[in-house]
């Protein structure tokens, strides 16, 4: 009737079935959502349990904008500065952590040193916080104007 080779290609297409079915309802059972209807049922509810005692990040009140000078718009990109947010909601120390060009250090910490939070806290008082602050530079488009910056009507050109 049927000779071992045939057999045996039989059971290894009967078997790659099985285990694909397998692995199909492995995965539909653990893409259920929380809400399902089957955790309704058994009453278990999963929420993240949060610790009480966590610090609460500081929220920014007011941010400044960087200066951007024109002399530098060939240099555009995004300088990485790190900062503690005091007690009072104020940046205190400043490094910078990544920046593709010196140039736009001190323009980044100097923006970043006059933003305000509000402080954060741990068990309700404020506690000095380590943020950090991505400053981007780019280029204006040729319509739009760049804070701090003059408009293009009161603009000096350099002479040619």
């Amino acid at each position: 009737m049927y000779n071992t080779a045939t057999f045996n290609m039989m059971n290894r297409k009967l078997l790659f079935s099985l285990c694909s079915l397998a692995f199909f309802l492995l995965i539909v059972a653990c893409n259920k959502q929380p809400g399902d209807a089957s955790q309704a049922a058994s009453g278990a509810a999963t929420q993240p349990v949060q610790d009480p005692n966590a610090p609460v990040p500081p929220r920014l009140l007011k941010g400044v904008h960087a200066q951007f000078p024109n002399t530098l718009w060939d240099k555009p990109g995004t300088v990485t500065v790190s900062a503690v947010v005091g007690v009072d909601g104020k940046v205190g120390d400043t490094k910078v952590m990544n920046s593709p060009h010196p140039e736009l250090n001190q323009l980044a910490t100097d923006a970043v040193k006059q933003w305000q939070f509000d402080p954060a806290r741990k068990a309700g008082k404020p506690v000095p916080y380590m943020v950090t602050v991505n400053v981007k530079f780019e280029t204006p488009a040729p319509d739009k104007t760049v804070p701090g910056q003059p408009t293009p009507s009161t603009a000096v050109k350099p002479k040619p």
